[in-house]
């Protein structure tokens, strides 16, 4: 079986050295290599072997009693440790490291946090107990203390069967537990199992590998294809290595992704090595060479997308230039920054005309100033802004953005919530899709989240919001996708502007320890700082106080410390999250943002008044807005909506014979008002007889079209049960089975196959094409629906080709009837594929 472990620490806890050592027994390694020698085997950076420490995760395969093992070693430095937290979402198992010497450190304590919140089954291994400062007794009673008293000595039976009640039972029959239960336990996080001793003297490690490979032995494969991307790492000149877990199914060279992006190479990496295979199954950590559009955090297949970073910077730094580069010409080169890790947000702030960047502390600063030096040539330093401030709504609200210059509508209505700290944004609709198409209202969730919206305060982004989809309109002929998109933009601005917003900053949790003489003046100093502390501990001879503080107020605290505790004072500190500003007068006051003002973020809508634009300001809106606000309808009140019928609906099939009707009307409204048949007007006003001077000429020979079939994707998704359900579950994988459908369906017919879907939820998409097997795939542009592509092909090709169009969508059928093509309902297709199925079984005699 297969298995991802990752190995975390705090700093200089000997990581890398039990990496090593575990390599070295595995027979992947000669000796065992160290951190501060620079010929760590996973350590391969140029600057971490000059630094002596691990910034990057890498992976590593080894095989130990017959189980395939992969090993990510990760970063111990807190500078690093949102790469961490992107590691740990591909692991199966996780070893905790602990110093013997030092216990358990402040981001032990992180990490273990970001571990049980991910529901990752973990074991300890106490290191460095050949030093004569090892103490495990005292080790284990901090490990209880701080972490957990499931923390239980790898031999003590007895203590790790309470966990459980048939675990207790069983021990009380055998006095024993069997290897089974014991793995029970620990995938359950019932118990966590401590390993001690040396990794630099390889003393211990073999026992860890031992109960590595019988966890890794339970292992269940998933059947459907699911996979996480936990890290871009660019190669230069355009190329990047896609770092992914697969987590079911399995995944070939050639294979389409469900993003639409080739898999050209798949990597299996030990260290700087790597070998090329064919194909990837469940539990692998492959390198994917080819998609240029994939992100750390994006899931495949099955898997959703990962939920937002908990840990996060919360220093802001503009970037200065010293070799005389202009800023503005160096930031889209910057930008491939974001790619390998998006916790820096590369932004340019055009009113400032500089380039920005959010960093976790001065490691962090230096290794990047390397790293921008060494591959893109440009000397830089950077200079710290201040904290990130982030603001949140005051109070509920229904915001209302509306959007009609001449030949544009669009309206949405959102209600905005605040959420308790740390929520993040959360997005949700209660509208019915006869009041709104389902095109719309994910188009509006979409823009919701495809921006950092500003608050109104100080122009911070938003957090701790629940957006709520619950009205809106479209018009039949005008809305485009891009006219939603300055509605919801200015439904939030106006919500915002109503009821206003609370300024938040980022608070630190501190451990703080200081000679007990000095307390009182650590206590003074910490509620200087507007701070908040528990009752002072005693702690090895000195007070412990741990509390929180504002960030802005306690980041330079340690140079303070020191001086006053001659050097003796110590200081960690933890980011705890956003809580309302303690200063917020003071912090407006400087940052000077007037939302009025601020032309990129406009919280007026824009209304049609005789046949011309009219900007209406935002406490004006409510009044004139054509969908009513929830407050403002009674129970009693029927509404009618004239929405647009998009792609998405049910099936709404119109007979051929009223759309020929339909057209005939529209067509020929002014026939029957000459009044003579036979009468010809022309260009002047009294009518003449036309005579008939008719010539017969032999037809030209006629030749059979090309025959083509276009299929409105998601349209027959929706109408299709079998897909509706895959639907349910994953859209991806929806439109992956519809595919092989119009593959097979191909085959045996002489149709030309373009299925079209809706990309207008991607941001700057532009119009797609590309082969799948035997037919094509076509993307939409943003702000493109799949009809709108449909009819301007058929109006297009419509007299060169024989187009037929499978959709049900009941205003794309006029107009593609009216352009000539043939219509085909998806039911009716539905059948047709089955029907054909059916034959080809039978002629085959396929059972």
């Amino acid at each position: 079986m297969k298995s991802v472990w990752g190995i975390m620490a705090h700093v200089d806890a000997g990581k890398t050295t039990l990496s090593e050592a575990i390599l070295y027994n595995a027979g992947q390694i000669a000796s065992i290599g160290r951190v501060d020698h620079g010929d760590a085997f996973l350590d391969t950076d140029s600057q971490e072997k000059a630094r002596g420490i691990t910034i990057f995760s890498k992976p590593a395969v080894f095989q130990h009693n017959n189980q395939s093992i992969t090993l990510l070693d990760t970063p111990g430095h807190v500078d690093f440790a949102t790469e961490v937290e992107r590691a740990i979402w591909a692991l199966d198992y996780a070893i905790l490291l602990i110093s013997g010497t030092d216990g358990v450190q402040s981001h032990t304590k992180t990490i273990f946090r970001l571990l049980e919140n991910n529901n990752i089954p973990t074991i300890v291994f106490v290191n460095k107990m050949d030093m004569d400062t090892a103490n495990l007794d005292d080790v284990m009673a901090d490990l209880k203390t701080q972490l957990s008293d499931r923390c239980v000595v790898f031999t003590d039976k007895e203590s790790m069967s309470m966990e459980d009640e048939d675990a207790m039972e069983e021990f009380l029959e055998t006095e024993d537990l069997s290897q089974k239960t014991i793995c029970r336990l620990v995938l359950e996080r019932k118990t966590i199992p401590v390993f001690s001793g040396s990794a630099m003297k390889n003393e211990g490690v073999i026992e860890l590998m031992d109960f590595m490979a019988l966890l890794s032995d339970g292992m269940e494969k998933a059947k459907d294809f699911g996979a996480r991307i936990y890290k871009i790492e660019s190669l230069g000149r355009d190329a990047r290595l896609t770092f992914t877990k697969i987590t079911g199914g399995e995944l070939k060279v050639k294979e389409v992704l469900p993003n639409g992006e080739k898999v050209n190479e798949l990597r299996i990496y030990s260290g700087l090595k790597y070998q090329q295979v064919e194909k990837a199954e469940a539990k692998d950590v492959v390198a994917i060479v080819g998609p240029k559009e994939t992100f750390p955090g994006q899931g495949l297949g099955v898997e959703a997308n990962r939920a937002e970073l908990s840990l996060r910077p919360v220093l802001q730094y503009k970037l200065v230039f010293t070799d005389g580069t202009v800023p503005k010409l160096a930031y889209p080169k910057l930008l491939a920054l974001n790619e390998e890790d998006p916790s820096l947000n590369v932004s340019w702030d055009p009113h400032q005309e500089e380039i920005k960047m959010n960093l976790m502390g001065e490691v962090q600063t230096e290794i990047l100033i390397n790293k921008i030096k060494r591959e893109l040539n440009y000397d830089v330093e950077f200079q710290e802004s201040g904290v990130l401030y982030k603001e949140t709504i005051a109070a509920s609200v229904e915001g209302v953005g509306h959007f009609e210059p001449l030949r544009h509508y669009a309206e949405a209505h959102i209600l905005m919530e605040p959420l308790e700290a740390g929520s993040g944004i959360v997005v949700a609709s209660d509208v019915a899709t006869d009041d709104l198409a389902l095109n719309w209202q994910r188009l509006i969730e979409t823009h919701i989240l495809e921006k950092e919206h500003l608050g109104v305060e100080i122009g911070a982004p938003l957090t701790d919001i629940k957006f709520t989809i619950v009205g809106g309109r479209s018009h039949i002929k005008h809305t485009e996708g891009g006219d939603f998109r300055e509605a919801t933009y200015r439904a939030i601005r106006q919500g915002l502007m109503e009821v206003g917003t609370t300024i938040l900053e980022p608070y630190y949790k501190f451990e703080l320890l200081v000679p007990s003489d000095a307390i009182g003046r650590a206590m003074t100093d910490i509620e200087t700082m507007s701070g908040s502390f528990d009752v002072p501990e005693d702690y090895n001879g000195m007070s412990k106080l741990t509390g929180t503080a504002p960030a802005s107020e306690i980041r330079n605290y340690q140079s303070k410390l020191i001086t006053y505790t001659k050097g003796e004072g110590q200081l960690s500190l933890t980011f705890y999250g956003y809580l309302p500003c303690h200063n917020s007068l003071e912090v407006k006051e400087i940052v000077g943002y007037n939302p009025d003002s601020d032309v990129d973020n406009p919280s007026s809508s824009v209304f049609c008044s005789h046949g011309s634009a009219v900007i209406v300001n935002w406490d004006e809106v409510k009044e004139k807005c054509h969908v009513p606000c929830r407050s403002q309808k009674t129970s009693d009140e029927s509404e009618v909506v004239a929405t647009k019928r998009m792609n998405h609906s049910v099936d709404e099939w119109l007979d051929p014979d009223e759309i020929d009707k339909i057209l005939h009307m529209a067509t020929h409204s002014n026939h029957g008002k000459n009044p003579k048949k036979g009468w010809h007007y022309g260009d002047s006003s009294r009518p003449r007889r036309v005579d008939s001077d008719y010539v017969y000429t032999a037809p030209k020979e006629v030749r059979a079209k090309e025959k083509y079939l276009l299929v409105d994707g998601y349209n027959l998704i929706y109408a299709w049960p079998e897909l509706k359900a895959v639907l349910d579950v994953n859209l991806d994988g929806a439109r992956g089975k519809l595919l092989d459908i119009l593959s097979n369906y191909k085959a045996m017919t002489d149709y030309n196959v373009i299925a079209v879907f809706d990309a207008y939820r991607v941001k700057g998409h532009e119009v797609t094409a590309s082969d799948y097997l035997n037919i094509h795939q076509v993307f939409t542009a943003e702000a493109q629906t799949a009809d709108a592509y449909i009819e301007r092909f058929t109006h297009e090709h419509g007299k060169k080709y024989d187009i037929s169009v499978v959709t049900s969508d009941g205003l794309e059928q006029v107009i593609i009837r009216g352009a000539g093509a043939r219509l085909i309902s998806s039911r009716e297709f539905i059948e047709e594929v089955e029907r054909r199925a059916q034959e080809l079984r039978e002629q085959f005699d396929i059972k």
